[in-house]
């Protein structure tokens, strides 16, 4: 008898057995241990990526499910998939682009703030335009993300 409640309940517990580790496996493991340091170490990878012009990869660095970017006061938020779409197709890879400053601060736990300046040349012009950034990078999964991103122009010197 007892043998046969065993046979009887085997497949639900191996269907709730399997039900735990797939939930298990998709919840997230935290943020990184050191968060200041996990966001210098994102915004290398970043930088690398965007100065070898690796459209493939761009849209990796927001958040998977999506961002919100300011460009000159123009609010809009993006998809994923929309990011992949834009950085492998309309997208102008500059032909310089480097930071003058970026400055980190952590938020809360999973959270930082990224701000500073860039300079990034649009190929066949003559001056390179100056930027004002801020990003605010959100823990996902082990790693990091771009949940936000503010880039304005920055007033020209008198």
């Amino acid at each position: 008898m007892l043998l046969n409640v065993l046979r009887a309940l085997l497949p639900c517990i191996l269907l709730l057995g399997t039900a735990c580790t797939s939930q298990q496996a998709s919840l997230t493991d935290g943020p990184p241990q050191h968060l200041v340091q996990s966001a210098r170490e994102f915004f290398e990878a970043y930088t690398r990526d965007l100065r070898a012009h690796n459209r493939g990869r761009l849209a990796q660095y927001y958040d998977p499910n999506g961002a919100i970017i300011v460009i000159a006061g123009q609010r809009r938020f993006y998809s994923r998939a929309a990011l992949d779409t834009f950085y492998r197709g309309a997208w102008t890879a500059p032909a310089y682009f480097a930071w003058d400053t970026l400055a980190f601060d952590s938020l809360s736990s999973d959270l930082v703030l990224v701000t500073g300046t860039f300079k990034w040349l649009v190929p066949e012009r003559p001056d390179t335009a100056r930027y004002i950034y801020a990003s605010i990078l959100q823990a996902v999964d082990s790693g990091l993300a771009i949940r936000l991103e503010h880039e304005t122009p920055a007033p020209r010197p008198r």
